[in-house]
């Protein structure tokens, strides 16, 4: 039985026809995988974009997130809440309950969230950004001030000064541990203060406000305090404009 290759109506071949559609179905396969790659890409710029104009909205909360996320690679239980600035280290880690000790382990880990912080905050921190380019901290905010804020639980403690010297007390510990003895000791502002400090509230910042008891309230904060900085003259304008017409 012999085969016969098909033939159009003048006896051409239809190979080179369907050569053809061939090519043309693969070169628009070729651009809708070119057009999708544009279009991830566009959606990602967009993405930074977006991340960006956020961070500079609410520079505190792309600080303490940045931050954060520093620490959580040596303190991963760590609670980072960017709307307020806060950093909760983990308490549990840190002291046994009614002492102003670190723990042995507390101490090593710390002293590794030192070295972390040093890192991050060479960003944000004014006698450390000179010529320094972070991706961190494209707006260039800076630090005023991180408050290691000792906090307690309300039950009373039967020692000298009760839960308030408790509180100082760990603060002054976690600052000795984190602090002092590190190149985090040498971290200024603009103003040439020491950018780290500490301070005590004993019972009456609860974390869980409904139950002033609860251990969770025992804890230690890093508050952090941006200086001010002025909006440029476009958002200036922008936000007369603005007034003007409400």
């Amino acid at each position: 039985m012999l085969l016969h290759r098909s033939t159009s109506e003048h006896g051409l071949s239809d190979e080179p026809e369907h050569s053809y559609l061939a090519s043309a179905a693969d070169l628009m396969i070729g651009l809708l995988f070119v057009f999708i790659i544009m279009v991830a890409f566009l959606a990602l710029q967009k993405k930074a974009e977006q991340e960006a104009r956020a961070g500079d909205r609410d520079p505190r909360g792309a600080v303490t997130m940045a931050i954060g996320e520093e620490i959580r690679k040596t303190l991963p239980t760590v609670k980072v809440d960017p709307s307020s600035g806060v950093i909760t280290l983990p308490e549990d880690l840190l002291f046994d309950i009614g002492s102003s000790v670190l723990k042995e382990s507390a101490v090593e880990r710390l002293g590794e969230t030192s070295k972390k912080l040093a890192e991050v905050l060479r960003c944000f921190v004014a006698n450390q950004m000179t010529k320094l380019t972070c991706k961190q901290n494209p707006f260039g905010h800076q630090i005023e001030t991180i408050f290691i804020e000792g906090h307690t639980d309300s039950r009373p403690m039967n020692r000298l000064g009760g839960n308030i010297k408790l509180s100082l007390d760990r603060a002054i510990s976690v600052n000795a541990a984190l602090v002092q003895g590190t190149s985090l000791s040498g971290f200024k502002n603009k103003n040439e203060h020491p950018v780290f400090s500490y301070s005590a509230y004993a019972e009456s910042r609860p974390l869980i406000k409904e139950d002033p008891s609860d251990g969770r309230n025992r804890r230690v904060d890093l508050r952090i305090v941006l200086t001010y900085k002025p909006a440029d003259a476009d958002t200036q304008i922008d936000a007369v404009s603005t007034a003007v017409k409400n």
